[in-house]
């Protein structure tokens, strides 16, 4: 198995429903470093697994959808607790999009 991984980050404001969050129910803003890993089993003919370039590219304009953000008024997350793990599931699930629609080579 081979992979590459690219980096950015995303800053944005959020606040949580539920007791479990305590004072995290307030707006508060967050930081978070993501990490994308793209993997294939073999190499390409040309000895890769991925554009590293249009991956980072790819990954860039997903969180520039989200970064700078109130995600509390986000459509796409209404009625959503914006936790780490749904963050991190709303950005995979965005790449992959990315990914079949051919942007990534």
């Amino acid at each position: 198995m081979f992979s590459v991984t690219v980096r950015d980050h995303i800053m944005i404001a959020h606040s949580f429903r539920g007791e479990v969050f305590g004072p995290a129910q307030r707006l508060h803003g967050a930081t978070f470093v993501v990490d994308a890993t793209f993997r294939r089993p073999d190499l390409d003919a040309d000895g890769i697994v991925v554009d590293i370039g249009r991956a980072t590219d790819e990954l860039r304009a997903v969180l520039g959808d989200l970064t700078y953000r109130n995600l509390d008024e986000e459509p796409d997350f209404a009625g959503v607790n914006t936790t780490t793990e749904v963050l991190a599931r709303t950005i995979a699930d965005r790449l992959a999009d990315r990914a079949r629609a051919g942007a990534l080579g």
